[in-house]
This record gives C-alpha cells, sequence and structure tokens, in this order.
C-alpha cells in the first residue's frame, strides 16, 4: 500500500500558499517582502489577524516526549502579493549524531470555515465569521498565492520515535520563492528522557460513522471501503484515541462488515430458542489480534447488544427488556404475566459468560467496555438493575457503562447490590459532574469517565479548551474519555460550507464541530473516482491529541511520585510540586473549578423569567428590566472565583440579539455570531460558607439572555500556562527515574 498522505511528508519540498489573488498580478517575493512567525498550536490564527504578542518571529521552540508528537504554526505574511511561495522543512539534528528526518514532519495547511453560515445550505452567509478548523494534506508541487494584511498559516507536526535520542535538535523550515529562500524559521526540538508507551494509558472511546465516511470519500467496493477505514483507524492510532461503533447491537470496534462477533440462539425441534447461545469470535479475534496484540494501540472497545430498549405507545417512551441474536432472531425478556423469561435470562447470561471467557482468555478483557444504554431516565432504573445483576451472573469481570450517573439522574444511585455499584464506569457529561457524586459511587466500586458534546470541543472554543479537556479528564481522577462521533457530517451540504448543520427530523441543532473531528476530502460528497489515500484533520482533533498525550504524562508522573514516595526518595516532593501546578493549569483552562446547572440554582421567579430544568435553560426576552437574584449552594471551597456564565450567542433569534445581560449590575454580551453557546466572563464572586449570590439582569431593550450554566473558576496564578505545567511535569519525570534508578 502506498503511503497516506495523512502521514507525512516526506523530503520533498512542498508548493504552498493561501489564498486567491484580487487585484495585480502576484510577483515573486524578495527576503525583504516575506516574513514567517512560529505561533504556538493553541493559538488559533485568524484569516487577517495582525501578528499576536505570542507569536515568535523566525523561531519556535518545542520539547516533547519520545513516542510523542508535537505540533506548531508557521504563519507566513507578505509585503505584496506574492505567488510561488514554498515551504521547505529540514531534517532536525541532535546528540551524538542523531537525527530526526524531515520525513517525520507532517505538514498541513489550516484552512478556515465560516462557523456563522446558517443550518440552511440554501441560505446565504450574510455575516461570515471564518474560524480555523481544516487542516488539509500540503500535496507536494502545490502553488498558491498571498496578499498583505492575510496570513498564510500552517500546521506542522514532529512525531518523535521511541528509540530518539534525547537532547536538543535543531533545524529549520524555510519559505522559498521562485526557488530562493525568502526566510527561514529556526526550529529548536528538546527531546524529553523518556517515551510514551505504546498502548495508551487514557481509555477512550470516539465514535466513527463508517457510512458517512464511505460517502465522503466514494468508497463503493469492499476493498474500497476497507482501506478507507485503515486509513482513519491510523489517524485514531496517531492520536492515541480509540474507535467505537455508536449504534445498537455492536459487537465490534472495526466497522467492516467481517470484524464482528457473531451469535445466534440454540433452538430446539420445535424451532424455539432454547437459552443456549452459541458464539463466533474469529472475525473479531482477527482484527483484534492486529490492532490490540500486534500493534499494541486502542485502550477500549465497546459492545452493546441492546437488551435495555424502548418504544413509543400512545406517544410515551417504554423501556422493555429483549434479546437479539445475529440472525434477528428475538426473545422477549418478559413472559405475558410479566415475569422474566427463564429463557431470555439463560440466553443472556450464558451469552456474557462466554463474551467474558473469551476475551480473558485472549488479554483483551481489561479494554471491553459493556455499554448498558445510552442517556437514560430515572424510570429505567430498575430495569438498567435487573440488566447489570444478569451480566454480573455471566461474568462479574465484565465492566458495565452507563453515561450520566446519580448527579442528573438521582435514583441511578440505586443501581447497586449490598451496598457495590452495578455500574463499573459512570460516564456523566462534563458539565453534569459533580465531585460528591463521584465521590459516593467511587467508595462504592465505581470508577469515572467523562463525555463531550460541545462544551469544549467547538470551532469557536479557544485551543487551550480543546486541549484542556484531557487536563480536566486527569484533574477529576477519570481515567476515560467518551464522544459519540467523529465523522457525523451533514446530509445536504459538508462542513466546509455548512460547519453548523441540521438533520431531516431531528430538532436538535449541531453546531460547529459538534460530531465530528474530520473533514470530508472535498467541498463534495460522493467523489469519483473514489479518494482514500487521505484523511483531512482538523486543529481540534489534533489538539484532543495533544491532550491525550498530556493525559498519559500525568498519569506517568503520579506513578513515579508514588513510588519515590514510598521509597522516600527526596525526589518525590518535586514530582508533587509539579502535580500541583498541573492541577492548577487544569482549572485555568477548563470551565471552571466547579459548574452549576440551572437544577443546581436557586432563585424566585421573577416576571418575564423561563426556566426548564430538565432541559437546562433560563430565558428572559429582554424589553424591560427584571433582576433575578441567584444564590448559589454547597460550593465546597470558600474563596474568590471567577464567575463563568455559560449563555446562548446568536447575532438574531427571534428577531432580536442574544445574549445580553447584567451582573450585579454591570453589562455583559456574547461577541455574536457563534449561533451556539459560549462563556462569558463575568466579573468575581465570594463564596462563603459553602454559598454565594450574585443577580442576572434583564435588560430596558430588544436583546435577550438564555443561561445555561454558572461556572466558578479559581483565578489562574501566575506560570500556569500548560506549556509552563508540561514543562514542570517533564523535568519532575526525568528527576524521578533516575532517582528511582539509583536507588
Amino acid at each position: 500500500m502506498a503511503k497516506a498522505r495523512s502521514i507525512g511528508i516526506g523530503l520533498v519540498s512542498l508548493l504552498v500558499a493561501g489564498g486567491l489573488l484580487a487585484g495585480p498580478r502576484a510577483a515573486d517575493a524578495g527576503a525583504a517582502d516575506v516574513r514567517v512567525y512560529g505561533v504556538s498550536a493553541l493559538h488559533k490564527v485568524l484569516p487577517d489577524e495582525a501578528p499576536a504578542s505570542d507569536w515568535t518571529p523566525g523561531r519556535i521552540t518545542l520539547e516533547c516526549a519520545q513516542n510523542e508528537s508535537e505540533a506548531f504554526q508557521v504563519v507566513v505574511r507578505v509585503a505584496r502579493p506574492t505567488s510561488g511561495l514554498a515551504i521547505r522543512a529540514s531534517d532536525l539534528k541532535g546528540p551524538r549524531g542523531g537525527v530526526l528526518p524531515a520525513s517525520l514532519v507532517s505538514l498541513h495547511k489550516v484552512e478556515w470555515v465560516d462557523i456563522n453560515a446558517p443550518f440552511d445550505p440554501k441560505e446565504p452567509s450574510l455575516q461570515p465569521l471564518l474560524r480555523p478548523d481544516p487542516l488539509p494534506v500540503v500535496e507536494p508541487g502545490q502553488q498558491f498565492a498571498c496578499e498583505p494584511g492575510k496570513n498564510l498559516a500552517f500546521w506542522l507536526a514532529v512525531a518523535v520515535p521511541e528509540d530518539a535520542r534525547p537532547g536538543a535538535y535543531t533545524g529549520q523550515v524555510e519559505v522559498l520563492s521562485g526557488g530562493r529562500q525568502a526566510a527561514s524559521l529556526a526550529v529548536s526540538l528538546r527531546v524529553r528522557d523518556f517515551a510514551l508507551p505504546k498502548r495508551p494509558i487514557l481509555q477512550s472511546m470516539i465514535g466513527l460513522s463508517d457510512g458517512n465516511i464511505f460517502r465522503a470519500h466514494g468508497a463503493k467496493t469492499p476493498e474500497e471501503k476497507e482501506k478507507i477505514i485503515r486509513l482513519y483507524f491510523e489517524e485514531y492510532i496517531r492520536a492515541r484515541l480509540s474507535p467505537f461503533l455508536y449504534a445498537p447491537g455492536t459487537m465490534a470496534f472495526n466497522p467492516l462488515p467481517d470484524g464482528a462477533i457473531r451469535w445466534e440462539f440454540v433452538k430446539d425441534a420445535q424451532g424455539q430458542p432454547t437459552g443456549e447461545v452459541k458464539l463466533d469470535f474469529t472475525n473479531f479475534d482477527r482484527e483484534a489480534r492486529r490492532y490490540f496484540d500486534e500493534r499494541q494501540v486502542f485502550s477500549a472497545f465497546n459492545f452493546a447488544p441492546y437488551i435495555l430498549r424502548h418504544k413509543t405507545v400512545d406517544g410515551k417512551r417504554e423501556a422493555y427488556l429483549a434479546f437479539t441474536d445475529s440472525n434477528r432472531v428475538t426473545i422477549d425478556g418478559l413472559l405475558p404475566d410479566g415475569t422474566l423469561n427463564p429463557v431470555f435470562e439463560k440466553a443472556v447470561v450464558s451469552f456474557f459468560r462466554q463474551v467474558g471467557a473469551h476475551l480473558a482468555e485472549k488479554g483483551w478483557l481489561d479494554r471491553a467496555v459493556y455499554y448498558v444504554t445510552d442517556e437514560p431516565p430515572d424510570s429505567d432504573t430498575d430495569l438498567i438493575k435487573q440488566v447489570c445483576l444478569l451480566v454480573r451472573r455471566g461474568d462479574p469481570r465484565i465492566r458495565t457503562a452507563l453515561t450520566y450517573d446519580p448527579a442528573n439522574r438521582p435514583r441511578l444511585a440505586e443501581v447497586q447490590e449490598n451496598g457495590r455499584s452495578l455500574i463499573s464506569l459512570w460516564i456523566p457529561y462534563v458539565s453534569f459532574y459533580r465531585e460528591e457524586v463521584a465521590a459516593a459511587e467511587r467508595a462504592k466500586g465505581a470508577e469515572y469517565w467523562l463525555y463531550d458534546v460541545k462544551e469544549t470541543c467547538l470551532i469557536s472554543h479557544s485551543g487551550e479548551r480543546n486541549r484542556g479537556m484531557f487536563w480536566d479528564v486527569w484533574r477529576r481522577d477519570a481515567h476515560g474519555y467518551l464522544y459519540y462521533l467523529a465523522t457525523y457530517w451533514g446530509r445536504d451540504a459538508t462542513p466546509w460550507d455548512r460547519p453548523s448543520f441540521l438533520l431531516p427530523g431531528v430538532t436538535y441543532q449541531y453546531r460547529h464541530g459538534d460530531g465530528y473531528f474530520f473533514y470530508p476530502p472535498r467541498r463534495q460528497y460522493d467523489p469519483d473516482p473514489p479518494i482514500l489515500d487521505t484523511v483531512v484533520r482538523s486543529i481540534r482533533w489534533e489538539l484532543m491529541r495533544e491532550g491525550a498525550e498530556d493525559f498519559d504524562t500525568l498519569r506517568i508522573l503520579e506513578r513515579l511520585t508514588d513510588q519515590a514516595e514510598k521509597r522516600r526518595l527526596p525526589a518525590a516532593a518535586q514530582g508533587r510540586k509539579a502535580l500541583a501546578l498541573a492541577r492548577s493549569a487544569a482549572e485555568a483552562v477548563t470551565t471552571g473549578a466547579d459548574a452549576y446547572g440551572i437544577r443546581d440554582l436557586r432563585f424566585d421567579a421573577q416576571p418575564g423569567w423561563s426556566f426548564s430544568a430538565q432541559e437546562g435553560w433560563l430565558h428572559h426576552r429582554g424589553g424591560s428590566r427584571s433582576d433575578l437574584v441567584i444564590h448559589l449552594d454547597k460550593v465546597r471551597e470558600d474563596g474568590v472565583y471567577e464567575l463563568i456564565l455559560n449563555v446562548y450567542d446568536d447575532l438574531n433569534y427571534r428577531g432580536q440579539p442574544y445574549s445580553r445581560f447584567l451582573v450585579n449590575g454591570k453589562a455583559y454580551a456574547t461577541p455574536g455570531g457563534l449561533k451556539g453557546a459560549t462563556d462569558v466572563a463575568a466579573g468575581t464572586l465570594e463564596v462563603r460558607g459553602g454559598r454565594a449570590t450574585f443577580t442576572l439582569s434583564a435588560l430596558d431593550e430588544q436583546a435577550g439572555v438564555i443561561l445555561y450554566r454558572v461556572g466558578l473558576k479559581r483565578p489562574s496564578k501566575p506560570g500556569t500556562s500548560l506549556y509552563a505545567a508540561r514543562t514542570a511535569v517533564f523535568d519532575a519525570i526525568e528527576a524521578l527515574a533516575a532517582a528511582l534508578k539509583q536507588r
């Protein structure tokens, strides 16, 4: 197979530029006409922003571990319209003849999408708001142009091998014009003296929708489909993340039709199921050996032959039990008299007993997660408990998982037996996580993951927020992360033109970046011939990769610090200090030390205000001043916090702008144009005795406010940036490893 273009650029010169020319014919540039800047991967470069204070002219400084990638941006600016620009990355030369060849540097063009484009592809975008996200591969020989006042931005990532020599490496990125150097960027990379493990420490499941991929790439034959799926898998491997199939009945991590566990019910002479189950692991084992054993990748996978199901009866949603095999034969969970069907009971127990035994024998059981059901209401609690008890009878080692937890579904706390939780992994939505609830469930033997949809992963979010999600997972002592889909695109238009979209018959509005971290290779679906050798990453996917690497690094530091403390080594103090700094950095870049939904707030009804505790919103249309005194109770720690309000942002929602409001008499407003939730820093708030109060006011003008959550965030401390924390963590790991080795 030819080397995929999404992996590396090789040793070739790549001709690049950033935008169509307007006006005079472009000319080749001289050295005085071109300036180049090194920019952090956390800075989302706008198409026409002026060089910022964190742009470094002519150089970039990086550091990373072995078996880790580190990204940075190169931004080119010109004094006059210019064409024929090229960019070339050199080898990086290090200690004792060590070399990181240019083939380890991937090169992508930063592109921008209009996040203010209407949902309807037929409607024009009247107020474009361009934000960076797609990262198409730069092709050898491409030539474009750049205009004065515009930015030509590239995303580069250096993949440091596991066996790279530690130490300082130097090289350069050249910008060429007419075959001659017009500008250069000096690159300094420090490779630290430890490696990330092949198998990720972070457990994750990031959904993969094969149908969308096949349509976007034009894959039709089985061979074409397999080729493109495996290419996406390489992206997951590179990002240290794991795919999962977001569909009922899933019995595989690979969407290829012959990659799943198959099972069928044994029948008696009359053709009725006996309760015995026959399983065939052949195809699943082939894929598992390839990725789990040979590649040592993918930290978790989901299997979900849904037993708890839902149907609509007389307009009402009802839960019921049933079990269906690969041949679509179904055994009902209850008999006509309402008692548990013994054949159903026997089949479920037999199924999980065989799955558990097989996965344990192969050494894969610690990766497996049985996803009981998705975002259940409280009313499903009894049936959830019944299913979990059957799974435990089959094999108590199988991990059961549930999205949501007792923080927003209180009755789920009843899913326990003899004081032990029947749910192995609670996976609450990140903004619903409550430390006191998690502590109670952990005391019953459960662990935690977190999941997100639109709190940290949207295009409009800052780079720190995109990457910081995994720092938040770490600081909350969670072990994994769930995201429902990475390739969920609109049906009528690709996200290149419509980053936000609606689906037919679905009322939910998919906001820019919600449901996808990749882009189709072209602006239109169904390319012919098919495109099977490239994947278009996003900046958000790259920052998730960086965050996943950060998580593993933090876990390594925790392990070494614990070992040093047990041996009473002085280096343990440096480890604890670095962990404290990392925690401060995590709190600085995440939504807040604590987040409170509408159900957690206490207030008295006031004219014009409406709310839904269940759906999580508080609304006033504006037009008249109305003050709402809001109380926060049970805040974990007293002190002064930054008050962060998560509110709706739209220039024209129901004929007027949102959100504009007062907090304690001071005016605040969202930036406008995002058509989605955003955070607004609204001053400081003092907590005393676990309580705090502030006043939210609607305005006496035609502008509304919709509040979703209140966040309390500790003020940032000097030196608590992610990069400063990473350096301290790296230093501590090296010091601890050396101290432990000496003893």
